[in-house]
């Protein structure tokens, strides 16, 4: 399960394109890699079939090409696109979204903005516990 925001852009999608995004599961296809995860499932159907303008994007942001087959932008991903966005996966889950293996599958679960932030500052206030405790576990030299 990966948490993702809505995107800002809620009218690109029709709105049962926007719920069926967030309600069914959803499979990693052979041809994905570090640039971006392709899924197949259920087709999200545009609202509008218009030329967008490109925009700036970022690992995480989940792209709906014209045959409705999510992608979702992995860390080696382009700095624009000029796909729909229906969603952004929160920070907090991108290192899940980097292990999906083909054919794995995966659900989203919708979250709002002040919810992905509070699980990342919480993520890396357990990662600086962490690393603090190694410290203190090393022997002195």
């Amino acid at each position: 399960m990966l948490r993702a925001v809505p995107s800002a852009d809620p009218e690109a999608f029709t709105a049962e394109a926007r719920e069926r995004f967030f309600r069914e599961p959803y499979t990693a296809a052979p041809d994905s890699d570090r640039m971006g995860v392709r899924l197949n499932g259920p087709p999200l159907e545009l609202a509008v079939r218009t030329e967008m303008r490109s925009r700036g994007v970022l690992p995480g942001t989940v792209q709906v090409p014209a045959g409705g087959q999510p992608i979702v932008l992995g860390a080696d991903c382009q700095t624009t696109g000029g796909y729909p966005v229906i969603a952004h996966v929160a920070a907090v889950d991108l290192p899940l979204l980097a292990q999906l293996r083909p054919g794995d599958r995966v659900r989203f679960r919708p979250i709002g903005v002040d919810e992905a932030h509070r699980l990342l500052l919480r993520r890396e206030a357990e990662l600086r516990l962490l690393a603090a405790g190694i410290r203190c576990r090393r022997p002195n030299r």
